[in-house]
């Protein structure tokens, strides 16, 4: 238990994935018409590091595993919002590593996504036609991950921010539809 205890020493700070808590963070996630998100098929994810430009998406302390919440289905207060209900085993919290708890600055992102176009917010972002979002850049203490109390710490300084429009891909009818006039034209012309 010692050396469970004193592990916090070489830097990890752990975080809460929610985008609301009472008092210090309220930063629903709307799509590209201003509509709050709602439901599961949009997802949001936490990404991190100690520096701006390295963010990986953040893991789970103990298990190593990535962490994808569905936004709240609630019409009322919770569209727009995210909760990780944490129900891991003690210690196994969304961890930056190398950055002291509580002493030292993870710089941190949200990224959300619609669950209908991709399971990862790489997979979307790699169709090319929207449907994806992340926050502005901010960064934010940690707590401990192993503290006995483990109570993770909030998103302060989490913004709301909107996904990216979808931009439908053409069906392959509508190409050649599309292209139809195009070969006749030159068809037609050299014929002349």
């Amino acid at each position: 238990m010692c050396l469970f205890a004193t592990n916090p020493a070489r830097g990890q700070s752990s975080f809460a994935l929610r985008n609301y808590s009472a008092t210090q963070v309220n930063a629903p996630v709307f799509d590209s018409q201003g509509a709050r998100l709602e439901g599961s098929n949009y997802a949001a994810e936490l990404w991190g590091s100690t520096s701006p430009n390295s963010l990986t998406p953040v893991l789970t302390y103990l298990t190593k595993q990535r962490v994808i919440v569905p936004f709240l289905n609630d019409p009322g207060f919770g569209a727009g919002y995210f909760s990780d209900p944490e129900g891991r085993a003690f210690g196994d919290q969304l961890t930056v590593l190398g950055v002291p708890p509580g002493t030292g600055l993870a710089w941190l992102e949200v990224r959300a996504w619609d669950t209908r176009l991709g399971t990862t917010y790489e997979d979307v972002v790699a169709r090319g036609i929207g449907g994806f979002g992340e926050s502005p850049l901010f960064s934010a203490h940690g707590s401990n991950p192993v503290d006995l109390l483990g109570v993770p710490a909030p998103l302060i300084g989490l913004e709301s921010f909107s996904l990216r429009a979808v931009v439908p891909e053409p069906s392959t009818v509508a190409l050649l539809l599309l292209g139809l006039p195009f070969l006749l034209f030159h068809r037609c012309s050299k014929r002349k």
